[in-house]
């Protein structure tokens, strides 16, 4: 269950022995000091999984699998306006999916464009491309023993995906976000799938919630606090910082 704003704000104004009063107020306070808290946990979070020390299906409610059908260059790019929320992190790129619904697919007149199927769901698929870095992405090309080379083909072929990155030009423009992910071998205008972590929705009405495990509760109350306590002038000597220790203690609650 998502982490409810209301109790967000009656601990914080209990840790600071102000229920009843007017001193403190969600819209003027707390709102944005959570907003505050939030980035940092997210900052923290960021550190954890580049040390592998979490991995990010541990945040589930942040989890997706969404369909889309890649470009004429087997390219995909999120934009966040027409999925609905933005992107945090990449976690896997799936092609040769079986979908639900009618999975015919009609290619844009802009070659450069792919498209977002909110139409389909994602069911299976036996295939799953492997994450490359730039510096892999070429010389992987022509090498029959990686994934994402052009050499191999049908069942054995092995799927391969260059993060996003902005290949637009005066002859490659598209309508919607610049950023694309490039999948080898090609799978021009196919459906594939993304696996990925949406931004989580920062906080507005009283009445909403944060997409965190419960388990992060506490630990936001304090880094909320925190942030109140700085606007105040008193929090100078304690204000959290990226160390190990904070990292640690954020696994051992959502792991």
């Amino acid at each position: 269950m998502p982490i409810l704003n209301q109790e967000i704000h009656d601990r914080v104004l209990s840790a600071l022995d102000a229920e009843g009063s007017e001193r403190y107020t969600w819209d003027q306070d707390t709102k944005i000091a959570l907003k505050g808290a939030i980035e940092i946990l997210i900052t923290w979070l960021n550190e954890a999984f580049a040390d592998n020390k979490l991995t990010p299906e541990s945040l589930r409610e942040l989890v997706n699998v969404k369909v889309w059908q890649t470009n004429f260059y087997s390219r995909v790019s999120f934009d966040a306006s027409v999925v609905g929320h933005p992107l945090w992190s990449l976690l896997a790129v799936y092609p040769e999916i079986e979908t639900n619904g009618n999975p015919s697919s009609s290619p844009s007149t802009n070659k450069a464009e792919s498209k977002f199927r909110p139409d389909l769901t994602f069911i299976s698929s036996l295939k799953s491309a492997k994450r490359l870095t730039l510096e892999e992405w070429n010389e992987n090309s022509n090498n029959a023993f990686m994934p994402g080379n052009t050499i191999l083909q049908g069942s054995i072929k092995e799927y391969a995906y260059l993060d996003f990155a902005d290949y637009t030009s005066s002859n490659y423009v598209k309508a919607t976000d610049k950023l694309e992910a490039t999948i080898r071998p090609g799978v021009s205008n196919q459906l594939v799938a993304l696996a990925y972590l949406k931004y989580p929705t920062m906080p507005d009405l009283i009445s909403g919630s944060i997409e965190f495990p419960n388990s992060l509760t506490d630990l936001l109350v304090e880094l909320t606090l925190n942030k109140i306590s700085f606007k105040q002038g008193q929090g100078g000597a304690n204000l959290y910082g990226v160390t190990s220790q904070n990292i640690n203690r954020l696994v051992s609650l959502i792991k």
